[in-house]
């Protein structure tokens, strides 16, 4: 009998039709979830149904088996709609079940979520102490859920805010994930791991911000480094994905961290931004074993990049490109399009701009514009000139478009859209990224 299942959602479509871009990992946050229970006594399950390709009626007898008391889902916007039949079908199998739910999506839209009966308890923002205290309250004393920070519930006919939860400050005190729960032969990057949370920058189709209060907080290098070890003595790990939203905003730190892993004969890769790196620093890098460094450009205009908040310039953008070509990693430029302020002429600018990268050494891939709850664009999308012509959030895929602007039509998005995506990834490319991670 299990205390607390944590649940990752099938994806709309199987992760083959999705495109290159899509990269299926273990979701950690149901990991640091789990080793946070486990810690506390709690015998804990995690099911990944994106992982196992697992069906609703698949799912419904493992909940017979194990019979957990309390089911914990996680909902990004694109797995919303099936993490509420994940929880109608924890229902019907038994409704004395407390179904739990948390995630990006659902933080923001916490009230909208709970008209949904299915759907007992919205975790808001981080759920690590949240989840245990529901548990400890729910298993060990009288389930009064009326001052657990955090949440929003329901009691009877009524919907209840509590008040957040303060972020947790140090986050070298968190257990590492708990990855033995994981099916870890289905994942393409198994060596996932998060040195940082949150994002100092303010860019405006990105949620990192208002989910952790503006807060960008770290692990210390020594932390980070003894996850790694542990990773490789464990799991037998040789290459790893650092999923920070921005892993090199302190160059001092990210310099010790390489350091502490120069010697261990692994590959890394990250995501990072043009405006925190130098030559020095990639070199470091580069000898630590990082192959591949995922750079958010989003457009080649100027213009466009000061009105969505991006905080760098296109010289930046040449600058950190040539430098990772020099020092042998290999750099990956994202773009986005339509933002707010496009014209077919700004669009024009990025795709010249593609292709210069693209003839300094870069790999480029593009996607559509999504606002996802949480964002500056999803919040103020009227403002900005934004109609929304798609609400299926099945389909928030950032590779179907979801809205038309004031200044461009949805038969042009679909266009500049197709024009761009030609510059992107060759199979041959792919394959190369693919040997890198």
């Amino acid at each position: 009998m299990t205390d607390v299942l944590l649940v990752q959602p099938p994806l709309p479509k199987p992760i083959g039709e999705y495109s290159s871009s899509i990269i299926l990992c273990p979701p950690l946050g149901l990991g640091y979830i789990a080793s946070n229970l486990i810690l506390e006594g709690f015998e804990v399950e995690i099911i990944d149904m994106a992982a196992l390709n697992l069906s609703l009626d698949q799912f419904k007898r493992e909940v017979k088996q194990k019979e957990p008391k309390i089911v914990g889902i996680s909902a990004e916007t694109l797995t919303y709609k099936n993490a509420l039949k994940v929880a109608e079908t924890v229902k019907k199998e038994n409704p004395e079940i407390l179904t739990v739910m948390g995630g990006p999506h659902v933080t923001f839209l916490a009230e909208e979520t709970l008209r949904n009966p299915q759907v007992d308890v919205v975790v808001r923002r981080e759920g690590e102490m949240t989840m245990k205290e529901i548990a400890r309250r729910l298993l060990r004393e009288n389930g009064d859920l009326g001052n657990v920070k955090g949440i929003t519930y329901r009691r009877e006919d009524r919907i209840i805010s509590n008040p957040e939860r303060p972020l947790i400050e140090d986050l070298d005190s968190l257990p590492f994930p708990a990855r033995e729960l994981f099916p870890l032969d289905r994942y393409r990057v198994p060596g996932t791991l998060i040195t940082s949370r949150g994002c100092p920058s303010k860019c405006i189709f990105c949620s990192a911000g208002a989910m952790y209060g503006g807060r960008y907080r770290v692990r210390s290098p020594e932390n980070v480094s003894s996850e790694v070890h542990h990773m490789i003595e464990k799991f037998n790990f040789d290459k790893f994905f650092i999923a920070d939203d921005t892993f090199t905003v302190f160059r001092d730190r990210t310099r010790k961290i390489c350091r502490s892993i120069s010697d261990l004969n692994v590959q890394w890769f990250c995501e990072s931004r043009v405006n925190t790196v130098n030559k020095e620093i990639l070199k470091e890098m580069a000898e630590s074993g990082c192959r591949v460094i995922q750079y958010g450009v989003e457009s080649g205009s100027q213009k466009i990049l000061n009105s969505i908040r991006k905080g760098i310039t296109v010289e930046q953008v040449r600058k950190a490109v040539k430098w990772s070509v020099e020092v042998g990693i290999i750099p990956v430029c994202s773009f986005m399009v339509p933002h707010p302020e496009d014209t077919l002429e700004t669009i024009e600018e990025t795709r010249k701009f593609m292709e210069e990268l693209k003839s300094l050494g870069a790999l480029v891939v593009v996607s559509l514009t999504t606002p996802f709850p949480g964002t500056y664009l999803y919040d103020h999308a009227e403002e900005l000139g934004l109609k929304f012509i798609l609400e299926d959030t099945d389909r928030y895929d950032m590779a179907t478009p979801v809205f038309v602007t004031k200044n461009l039509t949805l038969e042009q998005i679909e266009e500049a859209f197709d024009d761009l995506i030609s510059l992107c990834m060759t199979q041959e490319s792919f394959q190369l990224l693919s040997r890198e991670i």
